[in-house]
């Protein structure tokens, strides 16, 4: 009796697994303006696979069943690829056709460079820890999301400094946000001359989306930098998944005003992401997209995306890796996007030490001729 109720438990618990990862595939090409909840599925994407994958295995061993679940794995295969990082065989062609103008950038959301000193373990002195960073991880281009400047503030890194770290001789920001006379927003630093740059997005929202035209030898190239609405969690949310931390809310209401903040900021992640390709597809010039996409690879953003540029973290080994270091469980929310001009050679992330909520992320890319 006791064993035959642990199978018919076994097969429900497998089955709302299955049906969970199944479901979840949907999040990358349903909008969430239409159906917003579809993006919690694919955010719950690694613990639908993982759980599948355990159940299904038991669910064989005492029913001898798995046809339904192996199906369903199966049909998840792009999926899982894009999620875990799959790395596939390099196109010797392109490699032989691509030129030596081989072009390094790196895309790092610094949240303030630490000002406020958020980051735990706590940094004593950040801004000699980012100037060490930088340094030691010199690249041609350097995209920074959440930017400051603040000439009063000694712990913000000037832009003349970030120049001289990295042998920049060019930078354009957006800094359109002000609080406490710091001024943020976003920046892209090259070695090489920037021609032409100006922003994207609606100026009544957070922080629009900044591009530049680089010209490097005989190739004008642009980049653009963005970063996409924000959640915008505070202590009640992030009290979900630190106990640490100290809320006057109980849960169900602390995870209520969790999903309205979700459902608040996917539509605009749509809006955003549609005006970035919209404006790439105006250039003839070959086209890197990087920055804090604030969606993992299920989701619709990067779905949409992903649809016209190729992702630069498939040029590194299989595996998984995560880019956001903060309290929530997000994985894989900052990329490398570049167009079919370009051929990635290399992919970072760089895990070395904690700086931000986000680790950095680099790229070294050819272009093809």
């Amino acid at each position: 009796m006791i064993f035959s109720l642990l199978k018919i438990g076994i097969r429900i618990v497998t089955l709302a697994f299955t049906l969970g990862l199944l479901l979840s595939y949907a999040s990358a090409w349903i909008s969430p303006k239409s159906l917003w909840f579809f993006q919690l599925l694919g955010l719950a994407y690694p613990i639908l696979f993982v759980g599948t994958l355990i159940f299904a295995l038991l669910n064989f061993m005492l029913t001898k069943k798995y046809a339904f679940s192996l199906i369903v794995l199966l049909l998840g295969s792009f999926t899982h690829a894009r999620y875990f990082g799959v790395s596939f065989p390099k196109n010797n062609e392109a490699l032989i056709s691509a030129s030596n103008n081989e072009l390094s950038i790196m895309s790092f959301n610094v949240r303030l460079f630490d000002a406020y000193q958020l980051i735990v373990p706590k940094i004593e002195d950040s801004k000699a820890e980012f100037t060490a960073f930088f340094e030691e991880n010199p690249t041609d281009i350097l995209c920074l999301q959440e930017y400051a400047e603040n000439k009063s503030n000694n712990k913000l890194i000037s832009p003349s400094e970030i120049k001289k770290i990295g042998g920049y001789t060019h930078h354009v920001t957006t800094l359109t946000l002000e609080a406490r006379r710091m001024t943020m927003g976003q920046a892209i630093f090259s070695k090489y001359p920037i021609i032409n740059s100006g922003l994207i997005g609606d100026s009544s929202r957070s922080i629009p989306s900044i591009y530049a035209d680089i010209v490097k030898g005989e190739d004008t190239v642009r980049i653009y930098n963005f970063h996409l609405e924000s959640i915008r969690f505070q202590k009640d949310e992030y009290s979900l998944f630190d106990t640490s931390i100290s809320s006057d809310k109980d849960y169900s209401q602390r995870i209520t005003g969790l999903l309205s903040k979700l459902k608040e900021a996917y539509p605009p992640r749509v809006q955003q992401t549609r005006q970035i390709i919209s404006h790439a597809a105006e250039t003839s010039y070959p086209t890197l997209l990087c920055g804090d996409l604030n969606d993992p690879p299920t989701s619709y953003t990067y779905s949409t995306i992903a649809k016209q540029f190729n992702d630069a973290f498939y040029a590194a080994d299989f595996g998984m890796t995560r880019t956001y270091a903060g309290k929530v469980p997000a994985g894989r929310i900052d990329y490398i996007f570049h167009d079919d001009k370009w051929i990635p050679t290399t992919f970072n992330t760089h895990h070395e030490k904690t700086l931000s909520d986000h680790y950095a992320i680099s790229s070294t890319l050819k272009i093809i001729k």
